[in-house]
């Protein structure tokens, strides 16, 4: 197994785990509430997704499925980075303005794409260098956010995928699980 099956074969799961736990499972009120202030399941989906979408600038240099079928449009939403910096005002005029409906299509979307992706990657250019300038031109991240990026200069190509498509989306996983549990509804 190379390192593209062994992401494909993680990437799947955790995709897998999103839709069981949280995309199907939840009401529209499950996914939108903030106990204690934390963010919402939506949110924290939608971020994985944004994230995730990342994955096309940096090792495709392709555009985001954000840009390819008019998805903020469809979400109800304007803003284009992936939320980090958000202020919890936002987080919450976000959540309950998102379409629920659309964000389970974007968050499919993005996987999808990320398949391809990866799929179409040599070995040899998970060792490259990606032009995180990029995130800038794409506005990815948020001035407050950019920190985001320095910390991770140096990183190779392979680094962003591993991290963006599953080490990043499990963190938020387990952070949604948690704010399941505090809603009273048992994980399996």
């Amino acid at each position: 197994m190379d390192a593209r099956e062994f992401f494909l074969l993680h990437h799947a799961r955790v995709h897998a785990q999103v839709e069981q736990d949280f995309l199907h499972d939840l009401s529209e009120a499950q996914m939108q509430l903030r106990p204690s202030g934390l963010n919402s399941i939506a949110w924290i989906v939608w971020h994985m997704a944004r994230c995730e979408d990342v994955i096309n600038v940096l090792l495709a240099e392709r555009p985001q499925v954000l840009d390819d079928e008019d998805w903020l449009a469809r979400l109800h939403l304007s803003p284009r980075d992936v939320g980090t910096g958000m202020t919890d005002n936002e987080v919450s005029e976000w959540s309950a303005r998102v379409n629920l409906e659309a964000l389970r299509g974007y968050y499919n979307a993005v996987g999808r794409r990320t398949v391809e992706v990866v799929t179409a990657l040599q070995p040899q250019e998970l060792d490259e260098m990606p032009d995180l300038h990029r995130l800038h031109t794409e506005s990815v991240f948020r001035e407050a956010a950019l920190w985001a990026i320095s910390e991770r200069e140096g990183q190779t190509k392979g680094w962003w995928l591993g991290h963006l498509g599953i080490g990043h989306n499990q963190m938020h996983r387990g952070e949604a699980l948690t704010i399941r549990g505090l809603q009273g509804i048992h994980n399996r």
